[in-house]
């Protein structure tokens, strides 16, 4: 089960900022999740970073469902795949930008978690959390496409 979670921003403005993060279910381990984060001026991708890993999604959630013809625990295992893949290639390689994670060369949580999804064949369906998330679509973002 791969699952879009998201919750208030650490330090958004006027508290209207939003951090999406994927939380991924593998039938045989532990969950995995995986999250854009801001550290320094740079994008992280963090791999269970500890203050997603437990927390309450207050914003909302959406279940990311395997591309059709695709078993739930192969979607799982290639979405892992593709986050690790993402982070050896991209992490702190882009400046971080809250707000225009589409101008070249930025990025934020919600393109960590498109290029995320994208890569490992699926897409994320519409969804609305609350709040303010920049970049988050339902096609991966141009700005990622080189990594």
């Amino acid at each position: 089960m791969v699952i879009l979670n998201s919750h208030k921003a650490f330090g958004s403005f006027l508290g209207r900022g939003t951090h999406v993060w994927l939380e991924v279910h593998p039938d045989d381990r532990e969950k995995v999740t995986f999250s854009g984060a801001k550290v320094e001026s740079l994008l992280a991708v963090v791999e269970n970073l500890k203050r997603d890993y437990h927390k309450q999604p207050t914003r909302g959630s959406v279940m990311i469902p395997p591309p059709s013809g695709m078993a739930c625990t192969e979607w799982a295992n290639l979405v892992i795949k593709a986050g690790r893949e993402v982070k050896d290639s991209m992490h702190k390689e882009l400046g971080f930008s809250g707000l225009f994670p589409w101008l070249p060369g930025y990025g934020n949580c919600c393109s960590v978690a498109q290029l995320i999804i994208s890569r490992a064949g699926g897409e994320i369906p519409a969804f609305r959390p609350t709040g303010i998330a920049p970049g988050l679509r339902t096609s991966s973002c141009s700005i990622m496409a080189q990594f």
